[in-house]
């Protein structure tokens, strides 16, 4: 494995681990972690590491919403999961996608883990290029998630953001108990950042823009993982211009994979090798 940093068009530093294909003719996988996480700690990139050991190149991106304070190199912004907005993880993915193609590598499946799949299907729905050739979403929530979370509180939250917002407040910390149905059930997040990931217009509505994506995609989720399930059946219906479509189930699987790392492992390598020449 190595470590390498990419910048991206506005100036934002992250970093790439990287295990290089067998076969460098193979598709490689670029994939991002979810809220809060980073990329070597992600359920997903021991996963793909199982993946790596089969031949397979991976690329494990730390995109800017990487634990939820960060302090950007070089300007010194503040970046994480408390500060980020989703439509700019499409130059977190740019900045990988240029690295890898400047390495030869033209065939690119990109994907992500949890939210990293939603900011992958953001990217490749709304600035999709030719060397994206595939999507993959591994455990991806439905945000906001009308179905399960604690509505009435996801509704006061978002007027206590708005009121911040509208007294230019909204870039201020603050504790949030979350009512959702994810692990992340606490979180330290500013009100722009909160109705930019879950309110009524968030770019993480997938299904809104799942018409727009026109590569084979594969979707993961564990059956312990009900609204991450539930999900995936949804946008499995809702991918209608997407040329063929993979949803797997994984069984006794929770969202962080335990136990299940080889299943899944093996599951993404059965889909990988349908995608090869």
């Amino acid at each position: 494995m190595e470590i390498h940093t990419v910048v991206t068009a506005d100036g934002v530093t992250l970093q790439v681990a990287w295990i290089a294909p067998r076969d460098p003719n193979r598709p490689v996988v670029l994939a991002t972690h979810g809220v809060g996480n980073s990329f070597t700690l992600s359920a997903l990139w021991q996963a793909l590491r199982l993946l790596a050991a089969d031949g397979w190149g991976v690329a494990m991106l730390n995109n800017r919403g990487h634990d939820w304070v960060a302090m950007n190199a070089g300007d010194r912004r503040w970046i994480g999961a408390a500060h980020e907005r989703i439509e700019d993880s499409v130059l977190d993915f740019q900045a990988a996608q240029r690295w890898l193609r400047e390495r030869g590598h033209r065939r690119i499946v990109m994907g992500g883990h949890s939210l990293g799949g939603l900011k992958a299907c953001y990217t490749q729905a709304h600035h999709p290029v030719d060397d994206v050739v595939a999507l993959a979403m591994f455990s991806s929530p439905r945000l906001p998630d009308d179905k399960v979370w604690d509505w009435a509180a996801h509704q006061q939250l978002m007027a206590r953001c708005a009121d911040m917002v509208a007294q230019g407040r909204g870039d201020e910390l603050m504790h949030v108990d979350m009512p959702t149905n994810t692990p992340a059930m606490k979180g330290l997040m500013s009100p722009a950042t909160y109705i930019n990931k879950y309110g009524p217009n968030a770019a993480t509505t997938a299904l809104r823009y799942a018409d727009r994506i026109r590569v084979p995609t594969f979707l993961l989720a564990g059956d312990h993982e009900k609204p991450q399930l539930s999900f995936s059946i949804d946008m499995e219906a809702a991918l209608v211009n997407a040329p063929s479509v993979r949803r797997v189930v994984i069984e006794d699987c929770d969202h962080v994979y335990t136990n299940r790392l080889e299943q899944v492992a093996s599951a993404t390598d059965d889909w990988l090798r349908e995608l090869s020449p």
